[in-house]
């Protein structure tokens, strides 16, 4: 297999960041209003807060581990077999996550950009570059955050600094009352996703020998936050009723801006430069499916594994027949789909590590 890469804390902050916004800015703020009304933006920043415990949790777990991928972990932990039956888990996890990012950016390429292509296209073109990243290898990836992330922070920006000329308070006193408990229970696939994917970077864990956990939870608060704040301006511009049902309420603004009366269509500018950001998530868990089967099957070349699961990945992209049975699928099932990959299996890792000391302890006292 290729020599392990290195990566540096700011490059892992970058990846992190890229990841977390992925599709999520695409997915996310219609479902958070129509369900948190006026209330979306806190809903998601409780969100950032439970996605921080979760990676510091995911980071304790790994330093139970030093220098070994989660893949390597599992095995270690759990033993050859049930080890190696956990890693394949892991695995068609990675696969799935990166089938869903790429049907979600299909859609939203067909839906608003190029409604005559058929979704293969996109999902096999897409996947083919990210496939070359991955062969690449994931410092890349990592540069290639490293240089876009400032970029397209900008861009994202700019449509919401423009549109406030459309910002109406009213938007924030939307009629009803509001249950926090009923609210957190109904919006809980907001934990999932996009934070609970984070468990993903146990992968890149060992690749990082500084500043690893403050580039991993710097990652999720800084694009955690600026998703709270899209929310927030998504509701002060379009209001509760609009943003609410709407498919993509983010998008609207970027086509309802007008930057200057010389310049038309600039959304799609936007649009596409922004899906950037999908790229790179898609980068990142195809770089981490292949990067586990190479480590769990022994395999030396990537590009082997890669290229094949290119094909793989855009027939699974095409399982949800349209975007309302995704979203469904999100909000009904997501959350509890991704407990076990997220807590259940690193709680054994860590059950199985407080063991091995003890009984090591117990040894060298018995001595």
């Amino acid at each position: 297999m290729e020599k392990p890469e290195q990566l540096g804390g700011w490059p892992l902050f970058a990846m992190t960041s890229a990841f977390v916004a992925g599709t999520t800015f695409i997915l996310l703020p219609a479902g958070l209003i129509s369900a948190a009304r006026q209330y979306g933006w806190l809903v998601q920043l409780w969100s950032v807060l439970f996605g921080v415990v979760a990676g510091a949790f995911w980071l304790y777990v790994a330093s139970r581990y030093p220098g070994m991928s989660l893949v390597e972990i599992a095995q270690q932990a759990l033993g050859k077999h049930v080890g190696g039956f956990v890693a394949l888990c892991y695995i068609l996890f990675f696969v799935q996550l990166a089938a869903w990012v790429t049907r979600n950016m299909s859609d939203y390429m067909q839906i608003n950009l190029m409604p005559r292509t058929p979704i293969g296209v996109f999902n096999i073109a897409a996947l083919l570059v990210c496939a070359y990243a991955v062969i690449k290898g994931i410092d890349t990836i990592a540069l290639v955050s490293v240089l876009i992330l400032p970029i397209l922070t900008l861009a994202y920006w700019t449509p919401f600094t423009v549109m406030l000329r459309e910002w109406d308070w009213r938007n924030f006193s939307y009629p009803g009352t509001f249950e926090w408990g009923p609210t957190i229970a109904k919006t809980k696939y907001a934990l999932g996703f996009p934070f609970m994917e984070t468990v993903a970077f146990m992968m890149a864990f060992p690749l990082v020998q500084r500043r690893r956990g403050s580039a991993f939870l710097g990652g999720i608060v800084f694009m955690g936050v600026q998703l709270a704040l899209s929310v927030f301006f998504t509701i002060g511009i379009l209001g509760v009723y609009r943003g609410s049902h709407l498919t993509y309420p983010i998008y609207i603004i970027f086509r309802e801006m007008q930057f200057s009366n010389l310049i038309e269509h600039l959304e799609s500018l936007l649009s596409v430069t922004a899906l950037l950001l999908v790229f790179v998530k898609l980068s990142v868990l195809f770089f981490f499916a292949v990067q586990a089967i190479c480590q769990l099957f022994a395999v030396e070349n990537r590009a082997v594994v890669a290229y094949p699961l290119v094909w793989v990945i855009s027939a699974y992209a095409l399982f949800f027949a349209n975007i309302v049975e995704n979203t469904e699928w999100v909000e009904r099932y997501l959350f509890y789909y991704y407990i076990p990959f997220a807590f259940g299996f690193p709680l054994l890792f860590l059950i199985s590590a407080w063991l091995r000391k003890n009984k090591r302890r117990s040894k060298e006292a018995a001595a």
